[in-house]
């Protein structure tokens, strides 16, 4: 019966700092581009002597960048799905999103690392909690700044830790999002933190990240690999899709098509 009441107790205080961040959920993001994706999609990223070298500990952060329209954010969701099997790391993701302001500012970010961190329900939770008391339980915001703090703590506590920062051009301010990802990285106790990013390659991003996590760190998405993913993808939909199927296109026009869409979709 006490066990009861301390679970029931425990979840009470949960809901009660998840209403005080109001932080951004990534899994629709990450659902949404997992109906997208077509089986097979991404599988030449997971075997690109950068990301294995990455996944191994050969270097602690790696920048993948490509055109827009290219798939990026179906990529960070393979790398996501991918990495889940693995139990050895405690996993975080954030996508930024035009489509959602919540989505679109570090504030947003730090609220959403924050909290997947507490709910990891370890010594974490120490740094969150003592945050929200410092804030008259819940009735004061924190700063950015205070937030950025927390995280940090946070990681800490951990012994390894991924994170998965999807779309960074899609925030509002690039310099301001740089200067707080350069001040987790560059902590001595964060030495643990391994970080993959994604974004189009803005000047801003060209300048900074292959300084902050070195030029050979840095991937450019394989548009002819990105192609191949489509032409698979428009393979199945002609093949699987009743719409195509009751057209009875000849074998020609099929293979002209799926040649069409693959090697002229520049990733789109």
């Amino acid at each position: 019966m006490r066990q009861a009441s301390l679970v029931i107790k425990a979840g009470l205080h949960n809901d009660k700092i998840e209403k005080w961040l109001r932080p951004p959920d990534p899994s629709t993001n990450a659902n949404h581009a997992r109906g997208l994706r077509h089986a097979g999609t991404g599988t030449w990223l997971l075997e690109h002597p950068v990301f294995l070298s990455w996944k191994a500990g050969g270097h602690q952060h790696t920048w993948l960048h490509g055109l827009a329209g290219c798939g990026k954010t179906v990529l960070s969701t393979t790398l996501l799905d991918h990495l889940t099997e693995y139990e050895d790391r405690v996993l975080l993701s954030f996508f930024f999103d035009f489509s959602d302001t919540s989505k679109r500012t570090v504030d947003g970010m730090l609220r959403s690392l924050a909290f997947q961190l507490y709910r990891t329900m370890t010594m974490a939770t120490v740094h969150l909690d003592a945050l929200y008391r410092t804030h008259d339980d819940g009735c004061k915001q924190p700063t950015t700044e205070a937030l950025l703090s927390v995280v940090c703590e946070m990681l800490a506590s951990h012994k390894q830790v991924t994170i998965i920062l999807d779309a960074l051009d899609e925030s509002i301010n690039w310099k301001d999002l740089i200067s707080r990802i350069k001040a987790i990285i560059s902590k001595p106790q964060l030495g643990h933190v391994q970080l993959i990013c994604t974004s189009r390659p803005e000047a801003e991003f060209q300048r900074n990240l292959p300084e902050m996590i070195g030029e050979e760190n840095c991937l450019t998405i394989d548009k002819r690999a990105v192609d191949r993913d489509i032409r698979s993808y428009v393979t199945a939909q002609l093949v699987q899709h009743h719409d195509f199927r009751d057209k009875n296109l000849s074998q020609d026009l099929l293979k002209e098509i799926q040649s069409k869409v693959g090697d002229g979709a520049d990733g789109m």
